[in-house]
């Protein structure tokens, strides 16, 4: 991006971060959810066409490419965080993508050509009873294996490594999160784990349990090896497959896991969660039985009914859906942006503005600018809300 001054971006950005942290925000602050497939799946940054694959199988070439790609974000992203070489660090981390947990349990990843890594449902027909015969993975096996060798890499990389003049730090893995029992269920088991649901409940249940039992001894025991804090107070948690199901159903049959998983792992909260999907039917449940106050949504949400089905001391993270983001012009990024911004979402002062949900590759950079111009103008606040919110928090 061109004529961005960073010391007085970065300036505001500190600024609006502060106040919303405070409970008073000054203006709606702006996120961007990217990772290094927005390098990877850009030709025009990844000249030498190096694949996800060779990025995955790789330690120092994932290393590498996370640092380009973060590189990029703090250069060439608008929105609310520091740009430019970093004041103290740059953070690194290793991401294989949403596929670890699907593999840990026995499904094979595959790599389509221009595109992330994926998994085939493997406990499929007749075979389904196969992931009980072949047990629970350790919190150290298979995949989960991989991710500690690679962790374990970027560590030892970092420990001397300077990138334009600062330190490298690595952020903690992703073992020590979930994408959601029922998303696990629905990558070994395609479509037929819904089915089951209601013609199978035996198995399903027996499935569910599975899963999330497994799930909680890896996150203890990733814990235990990083010397975490054995059950932190706040937590968060995703199962972006509840959107194929009714309100009902989430509440009798996937409900209790979510409220086992949180149970086992955190103190009361309150806690936060990623949601993609047709899911706001859900998010009342959410807050009022598992004391939920901050969502991450993606596509499509009402914003000018959500606040008032979740109440204002709630946070909403949303806005511009990708494909809009990707295939749109900048006055329609604006008009969009503009739409959201005074549907009724922000009052409270509770709404973070983002895209919905994740950045694609190709984004062009002027609907970024858009978006952001935007958010700049329709979200500042004339006098800053009592939010009630406190720094800690999420």
């Amino acid at each position: 991006m061109q004529g961005i001054d960073f010391s007085r971006h970065n300036a505001e950005v500190q600024q609006v971060w502060e106040s919303y942290r405070a409970g008073r925000p000054i203006r709606t602050p702006m996120m961007l959810g990217a990772n290094p497939r927005i390098w990877l799946l850009n030709p025009a940054l990844n000249v030498a066409g190096v694949t996800w694959q060779q990025y995955s199988a790789d330690p120092e070439v994932m290393f590498q490419i996370t640092l380009k790609c973060v590189d990029y974000i703090a250069h060439n992203l608008p929105f609310d965080q520091e740009m430019g070489i970093p004041k103290e660090h740059w953070e690194n981390y290793v991401l294989f993508g949403n596929v670890i947990e699907e593999a840990w349990f026995g499904a094979e990843v595959i790599y389509l050509e221009g595109q992330l890594s994926a998994t085939v449902p493997c406990y499929t027909g007749e075979r389904k009873w196969q992931v009980f015969e072949r047990g629970a993975p350790g919190p150290f096996a298979g995949i989960m294996g991989q991710v500690q060798r690679f962790y374990e890499y970027f560590v030892g990389r970092a420990a001397n490594y300077e990138y334009h003049g600062r330190p490298v730090k690595v952020a903690e893995p992703t073992p020590l999160g979930t994408d959601g029992p029922l998303t696990i269920a629905n990558g070994l088991c395609g479509s037929q784990i819904f089915e089951d649901m209601l013609q199978d409940e035996p198995y399903f249940h027996t499935l569910m349990g599975f899963i999330t039992e497994a799930t909680i001894r890896r996150v203890q025991a990733w814990r235990a090896y990083l010397k975490l804090e054995t059950r932190p107070e706040c937590g968060w948690l995703a199962d972006d497959a509840v959107q194929f199901l009714s309100a009902k159903s989430y509440r009798e049959y996937v409900l209790p896991y979510h409220r086992r998983f949180m149970q086992a792992l955190y103190g009361a909260g309150p806690h936060s969660m990623h949601l993609c999907g047709n899911v706001q039917r859900h998010l009342p449940a959410l807050v009022k039985e598992l004391n939920f106050k901050s969502f991450d949504t993606g596509y499509p949400i009402r914003f000018d009914t959500l606040r008032d089905e979740v109440g204002e001391e709630v946070e909403i993270q949303g806005g511009v859906k990708v494909n809009d983001l990707l295939n749109g012009t900048p006055q329609e990024i604006r008009r969009i942006s503009q739409h959201i911004l005074t549907s009724g979402i922000r009052r409270g002062g509770r709404f973070i503005f983002k895209e919905a949900n994740n950045l694609p590759p190709c984004v062009p950079l002027e609907n970024l600018a858009a978006m952001y111009a935007a958010v700049k103008e329709f979200g500042k606040f004339d006098t800053a809300p009592e939010t009630g919110f406190i720094q800690g928090n999420p």
